[in-house]
């Protein structure tokens, strides 16, 4: 069940919002699943390649290489092969690219009751996106879901001047659905640090998606602290009082 005015603000259940805007990984779809199981197979694909390797030894050291370089660092594998003592010879990079991009693809599916909210939504409200990272690689994530033509605004904040939790990509999205007054948009996320502390600077309805329940709402203060906490993305329809259907016609 979601919780409601956490952070003190009165709102009410028949309040007309205008948009509902999403953050996409580990909100629209498992993001750390993906990420996790695709470097498994990247390192399973070294080893059917030759190079002997522990499975979790392998899996630990590409971590902290992701760590070290981010996410969207191009040569991770040149760098992995490199720490264990291996040249990077293009056939074991590539053995591990499409290792990697196999299970990836595989895994880019929305959480169960994601499409039937959207849906939902869709029919009321204006709905979009504020993300952050590479815009080619998070085009692709929406694209895999099979989400690229249900939104009316897609802001994806590549500069970190203007990531999260920075109120750019907030403002752009706003700007892009005419929306001057930000208390009538809510938005959803996942981080504290980032969705939430950000659309609390911008003054949105900000929630916070928590499935395994890991945020301590008594400990959130400040600009941490978010509007409500829901378990289910479906859970949103509740907040705008729009009644879920139970079938996509």
């Amino acid at each position: 069940m979601f919780k409601r005015n956490i952070r003190g603000v009165s709102l009410s259940n028949k309040e007309k919002y205008k948009a509902v805007l999403f953050d996409i990984d580990d909100t629209l779809f498992n993001s750390s699943l993906m990420s996790s199981s695709a470097r498994k197979n990247a390192i399973r694909a070294i080893r059917r390649a030759g190079i002997e390797i522990d499975e979790d030894k392998g899996y630990s050291i590409l971590a902290k290489i992701v760590k070290k370089y981010g996410s969207n660092y191009g040569e991770h594998f040149n760098r992995f092969l490199e720490e264990i003592g291996h040249q990077p010879h293009p056939k074991l990079i590539a053995s591990a690219v499409v290792a990697y991009h196999s299970e990836k693809h595989a895994l880019l599916r929305p959480f169960p009751d994601v499409v039937l909210t959207l849906l939902t939504l869709m029919k009321e409200l204006k709905i979009g996106v504020v993300s952050d990272g590479i815009q080619e690689n998070q085009w692709e994530k929406l694209i895999y879901l099979g989400f690229q033509h249900f939104f009316e605004t897609v802001v994806i904040n590549e500069k970190k001047p203007n990531q999260k939790p920075g109120t750019y990509g907030f403002q752009k999205a706003l700007n892009e659905l005419g929306i001057a007054d930000p208390a009538k948009v809510i938005y959803v996320g996942n981080s504290i640090e980032k969705d939430i502390v950000g659309a609390n600077r911008m003054g949105l309805v900000s929630v916070l998606y928590d499935p395994k329940e890991k945020a301590d709402k008594d400990k959130l203060t400040g600009e941490e602290k978010p509007d409500y906490i829901i378990k289910r993305i479906s859970e949103i329809t509740k907040i705008v009082s729009i009644k879920q259907n139970k079938k996509i016609m």
